[in-house]
């Protein structure tokens, strides 16, 4: 018997989809990609520098849930002064009680705009992260709850050739934030947030607009990544969690122009 943790060796060398751009030009990629990381860790001194973040959501009908997550986190957090908030609102019925709250709260950096449209995961993303003032930036769902120390972890995975897909830990319904496997699942395939800087995101064609639902938006855009070159790093972030909430759409079938990925 093959142990699981060599099979998904193997599976990540061979049949990972951004094979299909090239095998052995990915590999070298993702190898140039690991060493420039490790070199910026090691020698940037990027914990001196840290460079400010804006953390950019798409929302609408998510009041409570941003308030409860990722506002009530971001109160909590490390390196305040470097944090900005954008949110695109796409016509949420309570948009004015979620922007008067948030700035009776958070005294930091605010960017909030509400347009009356449907709401489109690609389309409120883009433009939560189009009106972002900073370079760098984190997409984040409205049910997320974040570490600490966001800012930090933004700085130390995001360089000129990296960005970073954080692997999140899925709570199950009314479970302590706790992790064990009565409480919840890591999400290893989940790729619906990330960081990087805003060049990088606009270099891999942002979010395409064509997903007018949830899903599959954020599994190409990882591709795109990969196709410019940009590696995206995958490390579980313990402490980031997504909070139960029932299923609201279904993920669609897998697209015709994403099939040839095998996914």
């Amino acid at each position: 018997m093959v142990p699981v943790s060599v099979k998904y060796i193997l599976w990540y060398i061979f049949k990972s989809p951004q094979r299909k751009n090239g095998f052995f030009k990915s590999i070298i990629e993702e190898i140039n990609g690991l060493l420039f990381l490790v070199f910026h860790m090691l020698f940037s001194g990027y914990k001196k520098n840290l460079k400010p973040v804006t953390i950019c959501t798409g929302i609408k009908d998510r009041t409570s849930n941003y308030l409860d997550c990722v506002l009530k986190s971001i109160l909590e957090m490390q390196n305040q002064e470097l944090i900005e908030l954008s949110i695109y609102d796409c016509g949420s019925k309570d948009a004015d009680v979620l922007k008067r709250t948030i700035i009776d709260k958070w005294k930091g950096k605010l960017i909030f705009t509400s347009g009356a449209r449907e709401f489109t995961r690609s389309y409120s993303f883009n433009s939560a992260i189009d009106q972002a003032s900073n370079e760098m930036i984190f997409a984040s769902d409205a049910d997320m709850i974040l570490p600490k120390n966001l800012v930090e972890r933004c700085n130390r995975f995001v360089t000129e050739k990296t960005v970073w897909f954080p692997v999140y830990y899925s709570l199950f319904e009314n479970r302590p934030h706790v992790v064990s496997k009565q409480n919840g699942k890591w999400i290893s395939a989940g790729k619906g947030n990330f960081a990087a800087m805003k060049q990088q995101f606009e270099k891999a064609g942002k979010y395409n607009t064509f997903y007018t639902r949830w899903g599959w938006e954020d599994t190409e855009l990882w591709i795109n990544f990969h196709t410019f070159g940009i590696i995206p790093m995958r490390t579980k972030w313990h402490g980031f969690m997504h909070k139960w909430h029932p299923v609201l759409v279904v993920k669609p079938p897998v697209p015709d122009h994403l099939k040839k990925f095998n996914f």
